[in-house]
């Protein structure tokens, strides 16, 4: 088998199954591909409607009964692939039918590659893979990271040598691929933007996210900086520093935010269609602070070392 796909995923059931209609349409081979789903403690319903696919191509699921994060995910799925060449979407990622045979042909094309494609944004109504505009974007695409699981492949044979992710990062958000991407890197792989190999990044409006809360927001980001710590203290560099802002240490006490988070949240919400210019500036404000906080738990335990030694 050549393609592996994986998905880690949690409470995100309708919008996964949008995902994995558009990975049946593939134009690749279908005894040549699967699709393994790691369900990461999810209670919608989620495995139960993987299992009542009827999918062209291999289709597994895998369960954990809590969660254990994207990294134990990933890593599960990785153990479990039969291809060749591993393929990373998150759960919301929408793929046009070239988006296998793409990864696979760099691949093929060179052995040691890291291969990564556009993940471009897409919001509510129907949109197409052919629209001008969203291919533009994917032309000018020559940002991103070294490995964003977004959008990303690798041969599992390099996955495997190097360790997979790092479950030290826990059930946090961020940095964790990345952080693999820097040993991959480190063991001679190149990386190769294939723009052709696109996909559409589904993220509706706020507001309109199921789960979403402020406060859930607040803490998503500070889980961030707390791993952002974690990602330097693995590859301490000035390179690194800057990449996860250790800058915004300096603005832990930017606003006191402990006790008014719901006082502000109906504020920092209803601004967006109330107040326009006044949203975006609470918004970044807030979760600049909540990675800031993030950062400064994330160093709190080296701290503590220090003046326990002391």
């Amino acid at each position: 088998m050549k393609a592996s796909i994986i998905i880690p995923t949690r409470n995100r059931r309708k919008v996964l199954e949008r995902t994995l209609k558009y990975l049946f349409l593939q134009d690749y081979p279908q005894d040549q591909y699967e699709i393994i789903v790691i369900d990461d403690g999810s209670t919608d319903g989620t495995h139960k409607m993987v299992k009542a696919q009827e999918s062209p191509c291999r289709l597994v699921c895998l369960r954990h009964e809590e969660r254990k994060g994207p990294a134990v995910a990933r890593n599960r799925g990785i153990r479990e692939a039969r291809g060749e060449v591993v393929i990373f979407i998150d759960d919301d990622i929408f793929c046009p039918p070239q988006f296998i045979r793409e990864h696979v042909k760099y691949h093929e094309k060179e052995g040691n590659l890291i291969v990564d494609g556009p993940a471009i944004n897409i919001g509510e109504g129907d949109f197409s893979f052919a629209d001008p505009g969203k291919l533009l974007l994917a032309f000018f695409d020559f940002f991103g990271s070294v490995f964003v699981t977004a959008n990303t492949s690798c041969r599992r044979e390099h996955l495997l040598k190097a360790g997979g992710f790092d479950e030290k990062f826990g059930t946090g958000f961020g940095w964790y691929d990345l952080e693999l991407g820097f040993r991959l890197m480190a063991m001679g792989l190149k990386r190769r933007k294939n723009r052709r190999a696109f996909a559409f990044h589904y993220k509706p409006a706020q507001i309109q996210k199921v789960g979403f809360t402020f406060q859930g927001r607040l803490q998503k980001q500070k889980d961030r900086g707390k791993n952002a710590i974690y990602l330097y203290k693995k590859h301490p560099s000035k390179k690194v520093g800057r990449r996860v802002r250790l800058r915004y240490l300096r603005y832990g006490r930017l606003l006191p935010v402990k006790g008014r988070v719901t006082e502000w949240e109906e504020t920092v919400f209803l601004a967006k269609s109330k107040k326009k210019l006044l949203w975006p500036f609470l918004w970044k404000i807030y979760m600049i602070k909540a990675y800031a906080e993030g950062l400064e738990e994330g160093f709190a335990p080296a701290r503590a070392g220090k003046e326990k030694d002391g």
